[in-house]
């Protein structure tokens, strides 16, 4: 799948299939790098988890992301997906869905 067929879907669709790609990858910095754009402005940068427990930090990042923003990127909607397609495409398949 390509970018331009990604930018077919809905920005939902688009941060859940970019979010279980790179949780299923371990890749903390995409969320670390993505969230300091948000609305809410995570401060990212103290989180320093144990690489052991990448996953359940992941998860609480994630949590409190939604909880602070209720699930709105407001302004930075347009960067938020451009960053999930770049992430979709560089490291995703076809069926990256969950």
């Amino acid at each position: 799948m390509n970018a331009s067929d990604l930018d077919q879907y809905s920005t939902a669709d688009l941060q859940r299939r970019a979010f279980a790609l790179a949780r299923g990858r371990h890749d903390w910095r995409f969320f670390i790098d993505l969230f300091r754009h948000t609305p809410s402005a995570l401060e990212a940068e103290d989180l320093d988890p144990d690489v052991a427990e990448i996953g359940v930090a992941i998860d609480d990042l994630t949590s409190m992301w939604r909880e602070a923003t209720k699930g709105d990127w407001g302004a930075a909607e347009p960067l938020a997906r451009a960053a999930f397609i770049d992430y979709i495409t560089a490291h995703g398949t076809e069926d990256a869905t969950d």
